[in-house]
């Protein structure tokens, strides 16, 4: 399954619980010198308007916001926890200026990140600022691995219930459709959870 395909069926699944991130504003310091820095950014789920406070550090600004992410919702989606980052660059336009410097070109941020069983996922996002289309990329990325484990949580809700009255034909459709969700990432984290009714807080419970 492509992860076009993989993307479309998770928000089948979701329909309208389907989580849309964003982060409107940050602010950053970094040290050039000892190539750190610092994020602090609010993360909006822009569905209900919810929103927490994000921060992390790391070597420039990608890594850091990537880190504070991760912080914030790797207890709840664990699966974060299995991606990491094998490609980044930067793509201009330089006929899009309007300017006479063509400073403020667009330009286009590329990202590619792996899972544990090393499938590559691509993700892009373009605008005429190098750091907004950074968060936003990065944004995308997370949002991605969000919804999927929602995804497969819900699936494995209704393969449990099917199978409770006996539905062995619904059993087999999402079956089918959970083992397409799994190629996506590691969710045995999130499954034995499910399994074990523990109440965790969701990202729309946040404030």
């Amino acid at each position: 399954m492509q992860q076009s395909q993989l993307e479309t069926l998770v928000r089948e699944i979701l329909s309208e619980d389907y989580v849309s991130l964003g982060i409107p504003r940050f602010t950053l310091s970094e040290d050039i010198a000892e190539q750190q820095a610092s994020i602090a950014a609010a993360l909006f789920n822009k569905r209900d308007g919810s929103s927490r406070g994000v921060e992390g550090t790391g070597v420039g600004m990608v890594d850091a916001l990537f880190t504070a992410l991760k912080l914030s919702l790797s207890a709840e989606y664990p699966s974060l926890e299995h991606i990491h980052f094998v490609d980044f660059g930067i793509a201009s336009g330089i006929t899009t200026s309007t300017g006479t410097s063509n400073s403020d070109a667009a330009l286009c941020v590329r990202l590619a990140v792996e899972n544990s069983s090393g499938r590559r996922f691509e993700f892009s996002h373009r605008s005429r600022s190098i750091s907004a289309s950074s968060v936003g990329v990065v944004v995308e990325c997370v949002e991605h691995f969000v919804n999927a484990e929602l995804a497969v949580l819900r699936v494995h809700d209704w393969i449990a219930d099917a199978r409770a009255r006996h539905r062995q034909d619904l059993v087999d459709k999402y079956t089918e459709r959970l083992a397409d969700l799994v190629k996506n990432a590691s969710y045995s984290d999130s499954i034995e959870r499910s399994r074990a009714k523990v109440d965790v807080p969701t990202l729309t419970e946040t404030t």
